[in-house]
């Protein structure tokens, strides 16, 4: 959504990914197509025939993401892609303030555009990173941060200490501070009833995520 010049692995690079990296890669990039626009048809079939996620029973963590796993495909089992892109608008592009914010400076500042959003241009800049030409929202849109973060899983032109150092200051920076209660926000929107389980799902990984980046640490 935000990111230009990002790097895309080649069939020959792919296989420098581990495949748990692959798919981390594959849910940022999930969680971003939900929330940048209304999802495709052929999105919610994909996700309605996916297959289940294991959770090792021993981390909580894994055993919500599994459920809230099974929660959003079973919502999208028969699922009406024009009654979702409704909601989808109902909630993230009213008139005003929309009903669910997904900026990450209104959660830390109470406001849009204030200086969380200037940091994480700058970060954004040294990474080599901006915001495509063609994009209305602020790079500090969940969907732009989840992208963000899927370019950095999956640069293999970084050693993978490096790869995975920049991972965890990006995520402790840009989203650990505010995504929880960005994701409970849309998890209890009164409009809410696809995207509650997305919002419960969003919130299961990123709580996933911020374990097992500092287990690696």
């Amino acid at each position: 959504m935000t990111t230009r010049s990002s790097p895309h692995p080649t069939p020959e690079t792919a296989s420098l990914l581990a495949p748990e990296d692959e798919a981390r890669a594959g849910l940022y990039g999930l969680l971003a197509n939900l929330l940048a626009a209304p999802p495709h048809p052929f999105l919610i079939a994909s996700l309605a025939g996916a297959d289940a996620l294991h959770a090792d029973p021993g981390i909580p963590e894994g055993l919500a993401l599994s459920e809230s796993w099974d929660a959003l495909r079973s919502a999208c089992q028969g699922a009406d892609a024009e009654r979702i892109g409704q909601e989808w608008h109902a909630l993230f592009s009213s008139t005003g303030k929309p009903q669910v914010v997904m900026n990450g400076s209104w959660y830390l500042t109470g406001f849009l555009m204030e200086k969380p959003l200037a940091v994480l241009r700058d970060d954004l800049a040294a990474l080599g990173l901006a915001r495509r030409d063609n994009c209305t929202e602020s790079e500090d849109h969940l969907a732009a941060v989840c992208d963000v973060m899927r370019v950095l899983v999956v640069d293999v032109r970084r050693p993978g200490d490096e790869r995975l150092a920049a991972q965890r200051h990006f995520f402790d920076r840009h989203l650990r501070p505010w995504v929880a209660a960005c994701c409970n926000a849309l998890a209890t929107a009164g409009d809410a009833d696809f995207y509650r389980s997305v919002g419960r799902f969003a919130a299961a990984y990123f709580a996933l995520e911020g374990r097992a980046l500092h287990i690696e640490s």
